[in-house]
Formats: C-alpha cells, sequence, structure tokens
C-alpha cells in the first residue's frame, strides 16, 4: 500500500524520493517551458544572475527547479529528524512535499520562491535550535540573515519576518530583548547591502519598480482553472481535517512538538495572509504553503486510526498530481463528448 511504503524508515526512500520527483516531472522535461513572470517578479539582486543563467534555456530551468525540490524534501526530512515534532521516524514528509509541490506545473520552471523556502527552512532551522538552550544570540541573528538572503530572491519573503519574533517568544518564553535586536540587525544587513548597491550603481528607481510591481501585479491562477480548483481544494479538505486531529491529540503532544507546530502555524497564517491581500502572491506562494501542511498532513495519516482512509486520501493525491500533467488536454478531451 502506499501510504505503507511511503511512512516507512528504509535507506530505500533516499533513491525513491528523487525517483518519485522525476517520474512525475518527466512530462515537463518533454515540453518544458519557461516560467510566466510579470515584470519584476524575476528581478530581485539575488535573483538576477540566475535568471540570465537561466533565462534562455527552459530545460536547464526545469532540471533546477527539480533540483530545488529534491533538495527541499530532503531539508524537511532532517528539521522531523532533528526536532522530531512528528514522533515517528518517517520518510513522508519529503514525499508529501514532492507531491504537493509538483502539482502546480508552471512551477516546475525555475521560479525564485525556490532558493527563499531554502532560506527560509534554514532560517526555521535556527529558530528551533534554540529551544531549551540557555544563548540564542547567534541564532537569533542567524535567523534574521537566512530570511534577509531568502527575500532578496522573492520579495515577498519579507512579510515573513514577524515568525521570527513570534517563534522565539513561542519556543521560549522569556526571549531577552537583545534577542530581538540580533534578529532585526540580521535581517537589516543582507538588504542594507542590497539598498547600497543600487545607490552605488545608480539603480535605486529600478528596486522602487521591482518593489511596486510585487505589490500591484495582478495574479489569478484559480480562476478559470477547474483542474487546479479541485486540487486546492482537496489540499484545504487535508488541511482541515489535519488540523482538527492535531487539535484533538494536543495534549498527548510533547511540549517542544506544541510549540514547533505552533510556529509553523504563523507560516501557514502569513502565507494565507499574503494570498489574501497581495494580488502579485499567486501559485507559487504553495511552495511555502507546503512546508507546515507536510507536517501536518504526515502527523493526521501516521497516526490516524483507520488507516484505510490514509491510503485513500494518499492516493488521491497522488492521482490529482498525475491528472494535472494533463489538465491542459481537459478542454479538447471534453470537446470530444
Amino acid at each position: 500500500m502506499l501510504l505503507k511504503a511511503l511512512k516507512s524508515n528504509h535507506a530505500y526512500h533516499y533513491f525513491l524520493i528523487p525517483f518519485i520527483a522525476v517520474a512525475i516531472w518527466f512530462r515537463s522535461f518533454m515540453y518544458p517551458a519557461l516560467y510566466s513572470f510579470y515584470p519584476g517578479e524575476n528581478m530581485m539582486i539575488l535573483y538576477q544572475p540566475v535568471n540570465y543563467l537561466l533565462g534562455s534555456s527552459p530545460l536547464a530551468s526545469h532540471i533546477t527547479a527539480l533540483i530545488f525540490v529534491i533538495l527541499l524534501a530532503f531539508l524537511i526530512l532532517k528539521l522531523n529528524v532533528q526536532y522530531a515534532f512528528i514522533r515517528s521516524r518517517t520518510f513522508l514528509p519529503p514525499s508529501l512535499f514532492v507531491l504537493i509541490t509538483s502539482g502546480m506545473a508552471d512551477l516546475r520552471a525555475m521560479h525564485p520562491v525556490y532558493p527563499a523556502a531554502l532560506f527560509l527552512i534554514l532560517a526555521i532551522d535556527r529558530i528551533f535550535n534554540t529551544y531549551d538552550k540557555e544563548s540564542i544570540h547567534s541564532n537569533a541573528f542567524d535567523s534574521g540573515v537566512f530570511l534577509a538572503i531568502g527575500s532578496l530572491f522573492y520579495f515577498n519573503l519579507v512579510f515573513f519576518f514577524p515568525l521570527l519574533w513570534f517563534s522565539f517568544i513561542i519556543l521560549r518564553p522569556n526571549v531577552n530583548w537583545r534577542e530581538y535586536i540580533l534578529t532585526s540587525l540580521g535581517f537589516s544587513l543582507p538588504w542594507l547591502a542590497a539598498l547600497s548597491f543600487y545607490v552605488i550603481t545608480d539603480r535605486t528607481d529600478e528596486l522602487i519598480q521591482i518593489i511596486n510591481a510585487n505589490f500591484t501585479s495582478h495574479q489569478v491562477f484559480l480562476k478559470g482553472n477547474l483542474p487546479m480548483q479541485i486540487y486546492v481544494g482537496f489540499l484545504v479538505l487535508l488541511t482541515f481535517l489535519g488540523s482538527f486531529f492535531l487539535i484533538t491529540q494536543y495534549d498527548e503532544k510533547k511540549i517542544s512538538s506544541r510549540r514547533y507546530f505552533k510556529a509553523f502555524f504563523w507560516i501557514f497564517l502569513i502565507s494565507v495572509i499574503l494570498i489574501i491581500v497581495n494580488p502579485a502572491v499567486s501559485e507559487e506562494i504553495i511552495i511555502i504553503l507546503a512546508i507546515p501542511l507536510t507536517y501536518l498532513i504526515s502527523n493526521y495519516l501516521i497516526f490516524m486510526k483507520r488507516q484505510v482512509w490514509g491510503e485513500v486520501f494518499l492516493y488521491m493525491l497522488a492521482a490529482g498530481v498525475i491528472a494535472l500533467q494533463f489538465a491542459g488536454h481537459f478542454p479538447k478531451f471534453f470537446g470530444y463528448l
């Protein structure tokens, strides 16, 4: 059974996860296409060199995006192994991450959100590492630096800055004011360096235009896209079921696990708020949403009493991802009926 195989803890998963990713993405490599950016979306200072190198090669763009998805999946595995917020040695979270993100056909091409998600996970790692530690000065500074670097790839990551403070409060009720200062300082330095570059090269107008585009562009990826609406609706259903299940078992969780899940909630909440209030935010935010959702849904599927439903849900998710590979052919198919 699929769930039983993916939630197990065997060394072959280190090969299985990349294999699943390549298998799902295979059709994209046959018909590669660059991501359709809105003006300024691919022009943040750290993403410009990447865009320059990959912008003329759809195949290279797809390969790079796939490498990032696999790398992010293993970082997600590392977090759970290191902090054990899911009390089970399982490979289900990275497998779910690959499945969820692979449902976004357009995002099989390189996008700034991939390196941004990488640095967000590094920031989360530094935050979680503060639990039960006396001195967290370096962790506070590093988390700010990592988040800022990520936002210099993908601008909307700047709105996750409150996550740093809220997470420290959740994990360490007695946070010293120095931690707030160091976090802010760590976040400010990469941006000050970037601003200095734009000023020195007399390109401040370009930066203003890029930031403005990240607020004013309108991206409605669900409108008129029935297959994607069904897929996102199913993810919402799994999120609701996983959240309700977590609440019912909340008292059984260790204190550390409760606090880690609270921190993940802030990633989820900020992402949802961005979808609602920022018209420039589109399907790429699902890459970031997938980070907390993989743990939430994995916790639900692993510990639910009737495992047969877990199998059904996982098969439905896999079927949806596969179906989305051919979503562009659905209108033609229905036209023949």
